[in-house]
């Protein structure tokens, strides 16, 4: 998997209980040679749900780069 980064879209493979959601990523985390990504999902109507992965479990699909974030992303 290429290097993910803030901003870009993903979606969450069958490897991955949110299988088939599509997220952002909006922050990453160093875990010693690993990266936390935290997504964030939007849940129609309820807010956001932020869910996290971790790159060595390769649960998540790149699909782009978000031309929009939610303001509340990245604080």
């Amino acid at each position: 998997m290429a290097e993910l980064q803030i901003g870009n879209v993903v979606q969450f493979n069958e490897k991955h209980k949110w299988c088939g959601c599509i997220g952002f990523i909006n922050e990453l985390k160093k875990c010693g040679n690993d990266v936390r990504y935290m997504i964030g999902v939007p849940i129609p109507q309820q807010g956001t749900a932020y869910i996290f992965s971790m790159r060595s479990a390769k649960e998540i699909e790149y699909i782009g780069k978000a031309i929009f974030m939610p303001e509340e992303a990245g604080k």
